[in-house]
Parts: structure tokens; sequence; C-alpha cells
């Protein structure tokens, strides 16, 4: 509890710190409320967004069952996870209070596949976010890099991003040879050996079905732009200065990357402070105040997450979370 106390006061110092210097408007947001379609469109998005991500994990899962999940369970253990997120961050995170429940969904799902299958998701998702930094910094490079010094610094962090991904990507599928290299090396780790040899095998299980994570990657991507195209839909009408569309994916996955960490509850603050940053290279000043309008639409969704929580009737999840072990039963 202190340590979930400790992020809330984080988050809210940031908030005050940038309502005091005049970077954050939270009277954009009623103001905003007038443009009601456009807020009904960039939710509607979002909302879609949320039902392929469950698709998304939904197939994952199903490399290790072999056999069909329910869909509709699993996207309510989406948004549950997304409420508890948004409310309760840090060690006993949404994540893992889905998880709880996903062991009921089959008995194949082990809880060590079942946090990786966690991790590759989530893994997935950046991939996605990355996908779409490094190609749209590299297609329109040469526009972006003249536009200022600051830019320029980004477009290079990009590729350097960009190719860790790459790296990261590689080791997914390397050959079984080389697995079972690494497989040797890390039994002889004192202690942890056998954890590591399982969650290793879990994460190249995945791996071993290129197609699934094929169709994942291309659905991250694609769910990827819809979140984009949220955030751009809502803070245009408050633009100081035009910026093309295409330019938001080369700045504003970077700022979806740090709000992802769990730092504070669903990125408030961080976020804040962090887009104020990346749209002031684009000589737009309210940048904090444009991402509080995606902020609030974020947590209005993610908070409908308490409705399937509660008509599950399992009130005791947060307890069983916290004792959710890494090692399989």
């Amino acid at each position: 509890m202190l340590r979930i106390a400790l992020k809330f006061i984080f988050a809210g110092g940031i908030i005050i710190w940038l309502l005091k210097r005049g970077e954050l408007d939270l009277s954009l947001v009623s103001h905003s409320m007038g443009s009601w379609h456009l807020w009904a469109f960039a939710i509607v998005l979002m909302i879609i967004n949320v039902i392929l991500t469950s698709v998304r994990w939904k197939m994952l899962l199903e490399i290790k069952t072999g056999e069909r999940l329910p869909f509709v369970d699993i996207t309510m253990l989406t948004w549950i996870g997304l409420f508890f997120s948004s409310v309760l961050p840090g060690v006993v995170t949404g994540d893992l209070v889905k998880l709880v429940y996903a062991r009921d969904l089959n008995s194949k799902l082990s809880k060590t596949f079942l946090l990786t299958s966690v991790l590759i998701d989530r893994v997935i998702g950046l991939f996605g976010l990355l996908m779409l930094l490094g190609g749209f910094s590299l297609i329109y490079y040469s526009d972006l890099v003249v536009l200022s010094d600051g830019i320029r610094s980004i477009i290079h962090l990009n590729f350097l991003i960009f190719l860790g991904m790459v790296g990261v990507l590689i080791s997914i599928f390397l050959p079984r040879k080389v697995q079972n290299l690494f497989l040797s090396v890390a039994q002889r780790i004192p202690a942890l050996g056998d954890r590591v040899v399982n969650t290793l095998e879990q994460v190249w299980l995945i791996g071993g079905a290129p197609k699934t994570f094929s169709i994942c990657l291309g659905m991250s991507m694609f769910t990827q732009m819809l979140n984009i195209s949220a955030f751009w839909i809502l803070a245009l009408p408050y633009f100081a200065q035009a910026i093309p569309f295409k330019f938001a994916f080369t700045f504003i996955p970077l700022g979806f990357v740090a709000i992802a960490l769990p730092v504070a509850p669903a990125g408030m603050g961080v976020g804040h402070a962090i887009f104020g940053t990346l749209f002031s290279y684009f000589n737009i000043d309210n940048g904090a105040s444009l991402f509080n309008l995606y902020f609030v639409a974020m947590v209005m969704i993610n908070l409908l997450g308490v409705i399937p929580y509660l008509m599950s009737g399992k009130r005791d999840m947060l307890k069983r979370a916290s004792k959710f072990e890494v090692a399989d039963s």
C-alpha cells in the first residue's frame, strides 16, 4: 500500500508542477466535450483496440491449449486487467489479476505459460509501436530532421530502439540447436535454473508458431494505429500549429512506450510531462493538456472493467493475485 501511495503522490506531484508552470490546462477537457462527435469516434476506436487486443491474447493462449477459448470471457478478463492497471499500479498489477481468472479457462494453462503469454503479448504490443515508430521515421526522415535538433534526436533514438526490437524478435525465433545451448546454460543457474528454463521454453513455444505470431504482430500494429488516431482526433482541434498526421507515428509511440511502464496509474503525470516535451519539439506548447484529453478517454474506458469484475463474484482476486507464483502448479 505504501508503494502504491508513493506512485500516486509522484504522479500528483508532476500534475501540480505542470499546473504551476501553466503547461497543463484541465479545463480543456470540459471545453472539448462540446465536440462530442470527436469523443465518440475516439472512444469507439479505443474500444475496438481493447477487443482486438483480447483476440491477440486469445490466439497466444490457444497455442498452448490447442483448442478454442471463449472470446467473451477473455475480453472480460482483458477489461478487468485494464481496470486494475488504472486504479492499482504496482506489484499486483491488472495483468496479474486477470491471470488468476485465466487459470479457470483451461487446465492446460500453467502459471508459467500464463505469465509468459502476458509478457509476450506486451512485447508484441511494444513491437507494433516500434514498427510504426521505425517505419515512419525512416520514410519521412528527410522531412523531419530539418525541423529542429530535438526532432532529429528523436528520430535517431527511434532507429536505435527499432534495432533493439529486431534483436529481441530474432531471439524469439532462434534455431532449436541454439535454444538447447541457452537452455543448458540456464539450467546451471543456482536455485533459479529450472524456472528460467521453463520460462524460456514457454517463450520459444510461442515462437514455434510463427504464423500466429505474425498475425498477432500485424494486429498490434493496427491497434496501435487506432490508439494514435484516437489521440490525434481528440487533440487536433487544439493544435497551436498544424502537424501532418503522418508525423504522429514518429513521436506519439515514444510517449505510449513511456506510459506503459508501471510508474504511475495509467501514465498519469508521467504521460503529461512526456507529451508536453514531445509536442514542444513541434512548437506546440500545450502537449500536456492534449495528452490529458486522451488520458481521460483511456481511463473512462478502463474503468468499465469494474462491471465484469463485479459480475464475476470473485472479490478475493486481489488477495489471490498477490500470492500468484511464477512456478508451475
